[in-house]
């Protein structure tokens, strides 16, 4: 096992601020497509589909991307092998595969280049078969099984089609971990932090600045180290803010013990972006641009506390993180104390552009005789799509650890994920319930362009209710993509159904048709308008694959080999190269089906407006005047149909 507590893995975290409009972040998993528990136990949902070799495919994505986590666990429990035969990595429609081993020795730690910190097994990640090797493709990768696997998720990023990216091999994959110190000039200090003042018996928190500096530059590492021993309590009610560029309302608000990756108190948090440690000093690597200045304060809202707290800052003045081109640092508190019944737990929701680096979640239960709040599915929604673009299968899964008595009983801290500390741990019938605090960072971060909904369920469809609290951590700006054209397609095929997550019980009817050969739909870009991307409402109970060309240039293919029967409406985005669309104040988008089923019911043209056209509304266009005043009530209807 790595010392990790100072180790630092320099060249990925400092890419987490950049917001790069050419990547989408992606999610798949088994979880049950009709909106029950069966995640994995029966295999239902374990493949997108078998192949003419009679393989399991669990992973297909064409076009350039990376595959950054692939986690199993078994299906009998915590501790038994897959057992699910070979495992092959098909890249770019190679007839090999560049991988073909036994699934239970990729994880054995045993076999370089996949040892740790880049593979773990089920007795370091409490239960989960966890793979953070990044796999990058050019042009496909194909991913199957021998057998059908039980649970399994895969979190991955795509490139837009003209994006040049040299595929996996054995020779090009890491070996280790690069350690490295955080850069720029060293303040450092001790603070006393008196106990909040009690006029008429109510405490008045006491406020202390602990760093103010003025001019552009980031944060490269922060540290604090409590001399005397903090409870959970006191952990709890000492507030560390962070405010950028002289505004009033802080952007980094929470808890000291939270933030640093424990929510139930001191623990060992070995985690690569932040941490922490009883024998020794907290800390977070996550770079924190700035354009004008900072100021850090703690805050105590303790009234039985006076703690001192020694810290620690570095600060770069170089363009090394230029504040123009990245996100603000940002680490949102919430809690609800107890969930309610029927409703997501929401740890973030927010507008804007940036990117999702992760999130520190802790559960208290009510009682330990009201468990499964454990099975409750992450919903991750990205830029006002309907259909969840992260959609797991219960806590244990998401943060890559597996059946819930082996995760609760025995706490894990590794690189990008863990579950540092448990209390309270109790036997209720044949299972185990205990208070817990887990955290997961997303490799090279989650990109968003027009906002971001982070909701998790508690027990299956929220019936569990527990006390919730977490800390997430991400990076934005004001500017965000915009909605710049839309067709509403007119076809004689209607069609009454669901999306997935947590509108599966709103009904959404629309019309639209199947393509045969070919279909063609004009959108007008206003002036100064970049990175655009194609959005389309479709219906997922088919395979759909369709070649794309832009103004009569081939742009890549657009695939969605996954289906759902019960819930068909989905929503996804096809990022158009800027090389065919960079001036351009108009676009004939022609899509070719490669197979039957290819259907449509709404397209949308999204993206970056960095001008505003001035002076009078401009004209319409031939092809929107050809659509008529009926296509457009058409779609102004479609539109208050729309969902939340």
């Amino acid at each position: 096992m790595l010392a990790l507590a100072l180790a630092l893995l320099q060249a990925e975290l400092s890419r987490y601020p950049i917001l790069d409009p050419g990547v989408q972040a992606h999610y798949l998993s088994s979880y049950d497509r009709s909106g029950g528990n069966d995640d994995g136990f029966d295999g239902t949902y374990s493949a997108l589909y078998v192949d003419e070799k009679g393989e399991h495919v669990i992973f297909d994505v064409k076009g350039p991307g990376t595959l950054y986590n692939l986690w199993f666990t078994s299906r009998v429990n915590g501790w038994s092998p897959l057992g699910t035969g070979r495992i092959r990595f098909y890249f770019d429609d190679e007839a090999s595969p560049r991988i073909d081993m036994d699934v239970d020795e990729i994880f054995s730690g045993r076999n370089p280049p996949f040892v740790p910190p880049f593979v773990y097994h089920a007795f370091q990640s409490t239960g989960g078969y966890v793979s953070s090797m990044p796999f990058p493709f050019g042009r496909r990768l194909k991913i199957t099984t021998e057998k059908r696997v039980g649970f399994y998720n895969a979190y991955y990023h795509t490139y837009s089609p003209d994006r040049v990216v040299s595929s996996w091999t054995r020779e090009s994959a890491p070996t280790s971990l690069t350690e490295a110190s955080p850069s720029g000039d060293l303040a450092s200090g001790t603070l006393n932090l008196p106990a909040p003042a009690m006029p008429d018996g109510d405490p008045v928190p006491s406020r202390r600045t602990v760093l103010e500096r003025e001019g552009r530059g980031a944060i490269t590492s922060l540290r604090f180290n409590p001399l005397f021993p903090l409870t959970a309590y006191q952990l709890n009610h000492i507030l560390l803010r962070i405010y950028w560029n002289g505004e009033e309302k802080p952007s980094v608000a929470a808890p000291l013990g939270s933030f640093f990756g424990s929510g139930l108190g001191e623990a060992e948090v070995k985690a690569i972006p932040l941490g922490m440690s009883p024998s020794g000093p907290y800390y977070c690597y996550l770079p924190m641009p700035f354009r004008q200045g900072f100021r850090i304060e703690l805050v105590n809202e303790n009234p039985e506390a006076t703690p001192e707290i020694w810290w620690e800052v570095r600060v770069d003045g170089s363009d090394a993180h230029d504040p123009e081109t990245s996100g603000t640092f940002h680490a949102v508190y919430r809690q609800e104390w107890p969930t309610t019944t029927g409703e997501d737990y929401e740890l973030l929701d927010a507008t804007g552009r940036g990117v999702y680096v992760g999130q520190v979640m802790t559960v208290e239960p009510l009682r330990a005789e009201i468990k499964r709040w454990w099975e409750g599915d992450l919903r991750l929604y990205l830029d006002g799509r309907r259909m969840p673009a992260f959609h797991g299968t219960g806590h244990e899964d998401e943060y890559l650890g597996g059946w819930s008595n082996e995760w609760l009983m025995n706490p894990y801290s590794l690189p990008m994920h863990g579950e540092p500390k448990t209390s309270g741990l109790k036997q209720v019938d044949f299972q185990w319930s205990a208070a817990t605090t887990v955290y997961r960072f997303f490799a090279s971060g989650i990109p968003f362009q027009n906002g971001i909904s982070v909701s998790t369920e508690h027990g299956p469809r929220n019936t569990a209710n527990a006390m919730y609290s977490s800390v997430a951590y991400f990076y934005a700006r004001d500017d965000a993509f915009q909605k710049l054209d839309d067709v509403d397609v007119d076809g004689p095929l209607e069609v009454t159904s669901t999306f997935e997550g947590r509108y599966d019980e709103v009904v959404f009817t629309d019309s639209g048709r199947i393509v045969g050969t070919t279909s063609k739909h004009t959108f007008d870009v206003p002036a100064g308008s970049s990175h655009l991307r194609l959005r389309r409402l479709f219906d997922q109970s088919a395979t759909q694959e369709a070649e794309v060309f832009v103004n009569g240039k081939r742009a890549g293919v657009w695939y969605h080999p996954g289906t759902n029967l019960n819930h068909r409406w989905a929503e996804t985005d096809f990022l158009l190269p800027e090389s065919l669309t960079r001036g351009a104040g108009r676009l004939e988008i022609e899509l070719r089906p490669f197979q039957p089923g290819w259907n449509e019911y709404r397209y949308e043209l999204w993206g970056l407006r960095t001008e505003r056209a001035s002076g009078a509304r401009r004209a319409p266009s031939s092809p929107r005047e050809e659509r008529g005043e009926r296509a457009e009530r058409r779609a102004r209807r479609a539109l208050k149909r729309r969902l939340p």
